[in-house]
């Protein structure tokens, strides 16, 4: 059988061999460069198509995902703008909890301060450490607080949590918002984001419940649900995700460093699941067959967003790093429904095609 092997830039198939030994010497973020990374060791890899189809079918993993659709609402950004959560602001009658990584945005904040003239228990936690943000966020949890809204600061006290970057909003215990994007003019308009409106009690509670724990400064245990918690259990169904992938992964992630990740989908790519990533990082486009990493050209990207087999999706605030799965506080969840995840596929596809490859962009540096 034919043999994947990458080394550097370069790809040589040999001949003949009865085993997929699988070695790249390309650096890896956050490792020392040329280190090599082992991605497989005598694999059996069919390499017939079909052969092919059935051997990754045996290696997937099954999925813990959201299925209830009818409970969900896609946000899309640029697009949707301010609108899903002043919405679900103004449809608050007892509470709303919110976490804030930065904001900017004044329709957001007036519906707030409504909010809290209607009556609601409004609370706010607002992130210490936000680059380029700290004092604007002092300045903002000052404000907030002069018009009722509650607001604390959130302290890991009894787990190590770098920093608080989850983007989340419950409302009345019955509704919730999982975002990747901040209520920010920048992200809300000129950036490419996605979101999630989830009619769930039981997604609300859980998510109030850890609310509740950050603004305690409490030890948070997660429940058995289809979120991605970190610094608890994001890694683990992150990579469960992308394993269980059979025929594509697309992933809108502008840091995509995580060791593990990228090992996983480098192995993915070599038994001939098709993999585009749109990245900052190019470094690793077609260092594989299969595997394809461009830029976003038109939009910012911010999004955090994978599509496995255009039928499951993860939306949330962490990217594919070792820091977001392992060291801060992030929030995302994993959903399984074909029409959505086709929903994003097209975004995604539209981006792909307005996306600046590799190439091009290695010749415009050379001219």
């Amino acid at each position: 059988m034919p043999v994947c092997r990458a080394q550097s830039r370069a790809y040589r198939r040999p001949s003949i061999s009865t085993e997929l030994d699988l070695v790249l010497l390309v650096p890896v973020p956050g490792l020392a460069s040329g280190r090599v990374v082992n991605l497989s060791s005598s694999v059996a890899l069919p390499f017939c198509g079909a052969d092919r189809r059935s051997y990754l079918s045996s290696l997937v993993t099954p999925m813990d995902a959201y299925t209830r659709v009818q409970n969900l609402s896609l946000i899309v950004q640029p697009g949707d703008s301010f609108f899903p959560i002043v919405d679900a602001i103004d449809a608050a009658t007892a509470s709303i909890k919110m976490t804030i990584f930065r904001m900017n945005d004044p329709i957001v904040r007036e519906a707030m301060t409504y909010a809290v003239s209607r009556g609601v228990s409004v609370q706010a936690l607002v992130a210490p450490a936000s680059k380029g943000w700290t004092k604007k966020n002092k300045r903002l949890s000052e404000e907030l607080a002069k018009v009722g809204i509650e607001v604390r600061v959130p302290r890991a006290r009894k787990e190590k949590i770098k920093r608080y970057h989850y983007k989340i909003m419950t409302i009345d215990n019955e509704t919730s918002l999982i975002l990747t994007f901040n209520p920010t003019q920048k992200n809300l308009h000129y950036a490419r984001d996605f979101g999630l409106l989830i009619k769930d009690k039981e997604i609300a509670t859980e998510l109030s419940r850890l609310f509740d724990s950050d603004w305690l400064g409490e030890v948070y245990k997660p429940s058995d649900l289809p979120l991605a918690i970190s610094p608890n259990n994001s890694r683990q169904k992150m990579i469960e995700l992308l394993n269980s992938a059979e025929r594509t992964i697309r992933i809108l992630d502008a840091k995509v460093e995580d060791q593990q990740a990228i090992g996983l989908l480098l192995r993915k790519a070599s038994m001939g699941c098709n993999i585009k990533i749109i990245s900052e990082d190019t470094s690793y486009d077609e260092v594989v067959p299969n595997y394809h990493v461009r830029k976003l050209a038109r939009y910012k990207l911010h999004a955090k967003c994978i599509v496995v087999d255009g039928s499951r999706f993860f939306i949330g605030s962490q990217n594919l790093r070792p820091v977001s799965l392992d060291r801060r506080r992030e929030v995302g969840m994993i959903v399984e429904d074909d029409a959505m995840a086709r929903k994003i596929e097209r975004v995604f596809d539209e981006d792909w095609d307005h996306a600046t490859e590799m190439r091009t962009v290695t010749e415009a540096n050379s001219a």
